[in-house]
Parts: structure tokens; C-alpha cells; sequence
């Protein structure tokens, strides 16, 4: 997989919560007539935030169900709760050999950040 495309209303909203609340940077930006978007490496794979209002054909956006989430493994998961500039709860440990703890961005798409444990999966 190449990337993960999010199209969005609250594309500033959305744009800022990636980059300033959880820390993942920009690595392509555009910003035209029909056109609007972030691409940001969320440790290694890639999120391309979309906003819909610039689209020629805007599509209908609803909110998240919890058929996806974008999950973003770390090596140290009390330094990801650290890092990130949002209220989150505490990781805690899975009975799968992980520990995690999740969020949600601004259009309520779940954001996990994961730890395997020694002896869990990889």
C-alpha cells in the first residue's frame, strides 16, 4: 500500500490535528483551484488529508464507522503519549501482546498508536 487518502470538510481543522496535535509532518502540500491537500508520513506510510470543498465533484462525506483505523506503530508507546499535543488516555496493555492507546481526529476517524510487546505480534 502506498497511501492512505482521508477526504474531508474541515480540512484546516483536520490538516492541523495531524501535523501540530500528533507531530507527523507535511512531505507534500498543494493547494489549487480544484485541488487541496496534505500528504503527511505517519512512520512510513503515507496520509493524504483531501479537502472536499476543492473538489470539482465533492463526494458525500459521513462520519467514521468503526470499519477502519489508521494505526501507527511506535518503539516507545509512552514517548508517542508524550509527544502528541492532544488529551489521550493512558496506553494500556491488550491481551494480544500489545500496549496502545487511542484517538480520535477531528472527523472522529480513529487514530491508535501500538506497541507490540515482547512475544506479540509484529
Amino acid at each position: 500500500m502506498s497511501y492512505l487518502a482521508l477526504v474531508t470538510n474541515n480540512f484546516d481543522e483536520v490538516s492541523h490535528f495531524y501535523e501540530t496535535s500528533l507531530g507527523f509532518p507535511i512531505v507534500e502540500q498543494w493547494d489549487r483551484e480544484h485541488g487541496r491537500g496534505h500528504r503527511f508520513d505517519i512512520g512510513g506510510m503515507r496520509l493524504e488529508i483531501l479537502d472536499n470543498a476543492r473538489e470539482r465533484h465533492p463526494l458525500w462525506v459521513f462520519y467514521p464507522s468503526e470499519r477502519f483505523q489508521i494505526v501507527v506503530e511506535v518503539s516507545d508507546i509512552e514517548a508517542a503519549h508524550e509527544r502528541i499535543a492532544v488529551s489521550a488516555p493512558k496506553p494500556e496493555a491488550t491481551s494480544w501482546g500489545a500496549t496502545l492507546f487511542q484517538v480520535r481526529d477531528p472527523d472522529g476517524v480513529p487514530v491508535t498508536f501500538l506497541q507490540w510487546n515482547e512475544g506479540g505480534a509484529a
